[in-house]
């Protein structure tokens, strides 16, 4: 499985791209994590999952638990869980996230960027920008969110 997901990888990224991977990258030791990223083109930065090891690991341009990076003309909001809102939301940010492989519908504005939803396949913003719901504005509540609700 780790050689078919390499040559997946290396057939789309190449060696002067930036790949953010969403988390949940190998559950291997450290050592053989390094190895594997060694062998993936690429300037590699890891959003961490819940299944990720990084202590030790050797390979990645950063670590993070979030991040907000643009892309062309678009915002982009990385963290490996799903959000109901996310930074930037009201202004046209983008939320792309993993952890939930393809068992929850996004919401506009958002997708779920596992492996097992794109084929096992790193994507470009182009693919993940033909695939994604747009955001409106509209959706925004209509009702003060303080507003505190009374029961009987």
């Amino acid at each position: 499985m780790d050689k078919d997901l390499m040559r997946r990888w290396n057939s789309v990224v190449k060696p002067d791209d930036t790949v953010y991977h969403l988390g949940d990258f190998s559950l291997q030791p450290a050592k053989q994590v390094s190895q594997l990223l060694s062998h993936l083109n690429g300037t590699k930065h890891l959003i961490v999952g819940n299944h990720d090891t990084v202590k030790g690991v050797h390979g990645w341009s950063s670590v993070q638990d979030l991040a907000m990076t643009h892309v062309d003309d678009y915002k982009v909001f990385l963290c490996h869980y799903p959000m109901r809102e996310w930074p930037g939301m009201w202004h046209g940010a983008l939320h792309l996230y993993g952890h939930v492989h393809g068992n929850m519908q996004p919401l506009p504005g958002s997708m779920d960027m596992g492996a097992d939803v794109w084929g096992g396949y790193p994507v470009t913003l182009d693919q993940i920008m033909k695939a994604i719901k747009p955001f409106s504005k509209d959706l925004q509540p209509k009702q003060d969110p303080f507003r505190v609700l009374s029961w009987p």
